[in-house]
């Protein structure tokens, strides 16, 4: 018998209507999760860099994680979408080696049904986990579909430490244990990451924090910033403030105000 893991580290879905004329501008503000939405009524115009496109009814718009980018939104008397955020292991697939950009995927009237389950609106555990196993068959339908390009690899010597710190952010981070677990001497180790990532072990460990910090922002809107930051291990609110102010190149509370589950 074969095994499996499942990729799906996260995953939120909403019903949207927007406005004639709704601008979305998040060309200064980098994406926290992959996205994919269902165009269900009206238009839209996505704007990344030099390129455009246009997505209508039955069209679903990937718009991947970090992305920057505006998008302009056009229906009479509005644009109704359904929108899925999710996020992915680490180097896992169908994600894996390969780097999907922003794109539109054609004629997906047939999987409206998908991601009207996946934005279901009961809460409890039986109806989040059919919701789970609906957008697993969302995700196995698109990518097949989707454009991509290799993406370069980073060096295997330093791919665990990488999972480490992507799955306990909010643990110590210490240098000798990641070598550890990548077998190679402490000041070898530090040096590959460095060269591999483009930053140290503890500055990337702080980008996951406020990744999942963006997170809980959207998700969790009661929670006040102090309770946030001492949830996500920060001694000081203001500490935490200030980087995820030099990270984001917003506030805490700016970011929450701007970044709603809309695309």
């Amino acid at each position: 018998m074969e095994t499996y893991s499942i990729p799906l580290t996260y995953l939120r879905g909403n019903r949207f209507s927007t406005q004639m004329n709704a601008v979305f501008d998040y060309s200064h503000l980098p994406r926290p999760l992959h996205s994919v939405a269902y165009i269900v009524d009206g238009c839209a115009d996505f704007f990344c860099g030099n390129k455009q496109i246009e997505v209508c009814a039955g069209d679903v718009i990937y718009v991947p994680k970090g992305c920057r980018y505006t998008s302009v939104w056009r229906g009479d008397p509005a644009t109704t979408f359904f929108s899925c955020h999710f996020d992915l292991v680490p180097f896992g697939e169908p994600i894996g080696n390969r780097v999907y950009g922003l794109q539109k995927i054609e004629t997906c009237a047939h999987l409206q049904p998908l991601f009207s389950e996946v934005v279901q609106k009961e809460h409890d555990s039986f109806s989040s986990l059919y919701a789970v196993g609906s957008f697993l068959q969302l995700l196995s339908a698109l990518f097949p579909r989707m454009a991509y390009e290799r993406a370069l690899t980073i060096n295997d010597r330093i791919v665990e430490a990488v999972r480490y710190i992507e799955s306990h952010y909010d643990s110590p981070l210490r240098v000798p244990e990641l070598a550890s677990l990548c077998h190679i001497s402490p000041s070898y180790f530090y040096e590959c990451f460095k060269r591999e990532m483009g930053m140290s072990p503890i500055e990337y460990k702080n980008k996951m924090i406020i990744r999942h910090a963006e997170r809980s922002l959207v998700d969790h809107p009661d929670t006040s910033i102090e309770e946030l930051s001492e949830r996500l291990g920060f001694e000081s609110s203001i500490y935490f403030r200030r980087l995820f102010k030099a990270t984001t190149g917003k506030t805490p509370r700016e970011y929450r105000k701007t970044v709603s589950g809309m695309m």
